[in-house]
């Protein structure tokens, strides 16, 4: 479980700390979670108030994979794990368990890859900045 302290003074970061304990997966030492972003701290907030959610947690889902990487014309395979920032399960109206794992990300970035899978995706043609900025993006 990563849900490290939020380093980025840039940004709306925090510590919540749940009503509904019982409900997160596992809590820091501080008793809470903490959130890097105003929109984690509203999702937390609705995942602790919704009734139907029944487990929930932060960035507690491990996800492993391999990444190649070219060094020095060498090709080398690297193991890396992705943690989401979210996974949480719910009861549906019909008593069904589901099993969600959400990914908070802006507009922008969402669109971009809409853009890309639609193949409508224009990268810069002038500026090198630019050109930086759309492959940082992109990735």
């Amino acid at each position: 479980m990563l849900n490290s302290k939020p380093n980025n003074s840039k940004y709306h970061g925090g510590l919540y700390v749940p009503k509904n304990k019982d409900k997160v997966i596992k809590l820091n030492a501080q008793g809470g979670l903490f959130y890097r972003s105003s929109w984690e701290k509203k999702i937390m907030t609705w995942l602790d108030n919704k009734p139907e959610i029944t487990k929930w947690g932060a960035e507690c889902l491990q996800i492993p994979y391999q990444m190649t990487h070219f060094e020095n014309g060498d090709t080398k395979v690297k193991e890396h794990c992705y943690y989401p920032y979210f996974y949480y399960e719910m009861r549906n109206s019909e008593g069904v368990l589901k099993q969600v794992v959400v990914e908070v990300k802006p507009f922008k970035e969402y669109k971009m890859v809409q853009d890309l899978n639609e193949g409508k995706l224009e990268v810069p043609e002038k500026g090198m900045k630019k050109l930086k900025n759309f492959e940082y993006d992109l990735k």
